[in-house]
C-alpha cells in the first residue's frame, strides 16, 4: 500500500514540475524577446551615435561640398543652362 501512494505522489510531484517547467520556459522566452528588443533599441542609438560623429566629424567636406553645389546651381541659373549658345537666323 505504501508504494502505491509513493507512486501517487511521485506522478503528482512529476504533473507540478512539468507546469513549473513550462511556466519557466514561457519567462524564458519572454524574457529573450525583451533582451531581443533592448539590444534592437540600444543598436539603433550606438548607430546613430556612429552617424552623428561621422557628420561632425567631417563637417568642413560636407560644408564645402555643399557650398560648391550652391555655387554651381546659381551660376547655372544664372546663365540659364550655361550651355553654348546657337544663334538663331
Amino acid at each position: 500500500m505504501s508504494s502505491i501512494t509513493a507512486s501517487i505522489s511521485n506522478l503528482i510531484s512529476s504533473i507540478f514540475d512539468v507546469v513549473r517547467s513550462i511556466f519557466a520556459t514561457i519567462i524564458s522566452a519572454l524574457d529573450s524577446v525583451l533582451a531581443v528588443f533592448t539590444n534592437l533599441v540600444r543598436s539603433i542609438f550606438d548607430l546613430m551615435s556612429g552617424i552623428v560623429g561621422f557628420v561632425l566629424g567631417n563637417i568642413v567636406i560636407i560644408g564645402v561640398i555643399v557650398a560648391a553645389y550652391v555655387g554651381y546651381t546659381a551660376y547655372k541659373q544664372k546663365n540659364q543652362g550655361g550651355g553654348i549658345s546657337k544663334k538663331r537666323a
